[in-house]
């Protein structure tokens, strides 16, 4: 087994969360996704901001993570995305060799 990681973004709304969950997991880059309902709060462009968003939790290796930014970045519709990729010390080993198995080789 691998390294593993969690790729974080954010979407301004359920549809444009979900059909870029729909790409990213057709095509082999994750496993898995969550989505949270959140409300953010940021500065942009000078101006304070509080938005609904919706948080999308993408279950991945490493390995995948600059083809997954690559994906992200050309199909996201913000200007800046959040793209984050948080390690994954541990994980159970059933669930990180389903990991393995659904995603993509190079």
């Amino acid at each position: 087994m691998g390294e593993y990681g969690i790729v974080m973004t954010t979407f301004g709304s359920e549809g444009t969360a979900r059909a870029a969950i729909d790409e990213v997991i057709r095509g082999g880059l994750a496993a898995c996704a969550q989505e949270v309902k959140i409300r953010s709060h940021y500065t942009w462009k000078g101006e304070l901001c509080h938005e609904d968003e919706v948080l999308v939790l993408f279950k991945t290796r490493k390995e995948l993570y600059s083809e997954l930014e690559r994906k992200l970045l050309e199909i996201h519709p913000y200007e800046v995305p959040e793209i984050l990729l948080v390690g994954v010390e541990k994980g159970s080993e059933g669930y990180l060799k389903w990991v393995d198995e659904v995603t993509k080789r190079g």
